[in-house]
């Protein structure tokens, strides 16, 4: 009884694959499908030659799910940390042309107002200078009015 207990033993160490260490534990990602359950098993297809699974996904013909390492898992933190940052950067960019953008749009305002008060200015110092013109042109007239008036009666 015991040499058959020993030779099954033995038959089971040659199914089983070899485990890796308690430190290297695959995490399985378990996603159930429900299109397989609904689906009635279609006839085996004719074998050709089988496809070489990349390194990341060796397991997965094996077990016939998707294992995830913590090298994987280390790999894409590391990748979510690198973009993390790069958002925060792109962020802080994005924040730093807004501050830019808000004080050009400030100065140009400034400017603006600045410049539509030396125009007003402008404006009323035209008004006064024309309205001195106005005057001169008045007085001007009646001078030469006064003058004509007074050689017409010397020669009369």
């Amino acid at each position: 009884m015991s040499e058959e207990i020993r030779h099954h033993a033995t038959r089971v160490r040659r199914r089983r694959r070899h485990k890796s260490s308690v430190t290297n534990i695959n995490i399985f990602a378990m996603t159930p499908s429900t299109e397989a359950a609904a689906q009635p098993a279609a006839p085996a297809p004719v074998p050709g030659p089988a496809p070489v699974p990349p390194p990341e996904h060796e397991d997965e013909g094996l077990f016939g799910e998707r294992l995830v390492s913590p090298e994987w898992l280390e790999r894409r933190a590391k990748r979510l940390e690198k973009q993390e940052q790069e958002i925060k950067h792109r962020a802080l960019e994005i924040e730093r042309r807004e501050a830019e953008l808000d004080e050009r749009e400030a100065r140009f305002e400034a400017d603006m107002y600045l410049r539509e008060d030396e125009i007003e200015a402008r404006e009323e110092n035209l008004r006064e200078l024309e309205a001195r013109l106005g005057q001169k042109e008045s007085d001007l007239g009646s001078f030469v009015a006064r003058v004509q008036g007074g050689l017409l009666a010397d020669a009369g």
